[in-house]
C-alpha cells in the first residue's frame, strides 16, 4: 500500500448496547459521545475521510446535527466490523484500507490513529490493531472487560483473552480496541462465520486468527479510557471534573 492510498475512519455506532443502552449519545464532558468520538478522529489529520456507521436513525440525527458524514447500515450487523464492512460498500471511491474506531473511545488520540495508518500501510499486513504494555502491578490484568493480548516475536497476535495472561506475574499487554483492515480482508471477514474460540471469548478477533489472518499488534503508551459501562462513565466525568488532560 502506497503512501497516497486512500484510508476512512469508519466508526461503527449502535444504540442498543447489552451493556450500555444508547452510549453513543451519552454525554460525556457536555458532548454527546459518538461527537467526541467524531472531532479526535477528524482532527487528527491521518485520515482522508471519517464516517459514523449505524443502524439507528436518532444516531444519525446527532451525526447530522453537529455536520459529521453518517451512513445507514444493515440492522442485522452483528457487530462492528461488520458494520464497518456494509459502510464501505456504500463509500466511493471504495478505500484501500479501513480504521476502525469504537464509538466508545471518546478519548483516542490522535498517535494511537497515526500508529494504526503506518501498520496497515505495510507490504504485508492485513489487519492492524494496538496494545498498551502493562507493569505486573498495574491493575485491570483480572478484570474480564481489559481484554489481553499476547503476540510473537514478530508482533502478531497469537491469542486474545478476557483471561489474565500470560500465566504468572510479570509484564503483560492491554488491548485497544482500535483496528485498520486492508478493504480486502475487511471483504473476507465478511464472510466468516464465528469459530469455537471466539463463542467462548466473546471476542470476534478470535474468529480471524482461527482462519488464519494475520494480526500486526503495535504499541502505544497513550492510556484512553473506553466506556463500556455506566460506571466508566461516571469515572470518566470524575476525572475531567478534577481538570484531567485528554491530551
Amino acid at each position: 500500500m502506497s503512501d497516497s492510498s486512500h484510508i476512512v475512519a469508519i466508526i461503527p455506532a449502535r444504540f442498543g448496547s447489552t451493556r450500555f443502552p444508547g452510549k453513543p449519545l451519552a454525554i460525556v464532558g457536555g458532548v454527546p459521545m459518538i461527537e467526541r468520538v467524531y472531532r479526535r478522529v477528524a482532527g487528527s489529520g491521518v485520515v482522508d475521510r471519517v464516517v459514523v456507521a449505524t443502524d439507528d436513525v436518532r444516531i444519525k440525527d446527532v451525526v447530522e446535527g453537529f455536520c459529521g458524514e453518517v451512513v445507514m447500515t444493515k440492522v442485522e450487523c452483528e457487530n462492528g466490523t461488520l458494520r464497518c464492512c456494509d459502510a464501505m460498500q456504500q463509500i466511493e471511491p471504495k478505500p484501500d484500507a479501513v480504521i476502525n474506531v469504537q464509538g466508545d473511545e471518546p478519548f483516542v488520540h490522535p498517535e494511537q490513529l497515526k500508529s494504526l495508518v503506518e501498520l496497515i500501510k505495510k507490504p504485508d499486513a492485513s489487519i492492524a490493531t494496538l496494545a498498551h504494555p502493562m507493569k505486573a502491578s498495574d491493575p485491570g490484568r483480572e478484570d474480564f472487560n481489559r481484554v489481553k493480548v499476547v503476540r510473537d516475536e514478530n508482533g502478531r497476535a497469537l491469542y486474545f483473552s478476557r483471561s489474565p495472561i500470560p500465566h504468572n506475574e510479570g509484564p503483560w499487554l492491554q488491548h485497544v480496541g482500535l483496528y485498520g483492515f486492508t478493504s480486502s480482508v475487511l471483504d473476507v471477514i465478511s464472510g466468516l462465520t464465528p469459530s469455537v474460540l471466539e463463542e467462548r471469548e466473546n471476542l470476534e478477533q478470535l474468529r480471524w486468527i482461527s482462519a488464519g489472518i494475520k494480526i500486526v499488534v503495535g504499541t502505544t503508551e497513550h492510556r484512553t479510557p473506553a466506556v463500556d459501562t455506566p460506571e466508566d462513565l461516571a469515572k470518566i466525568e470524575e476525572l475531567l471534573g478534577s481538570g484531567w488532560s485528554v491530551d
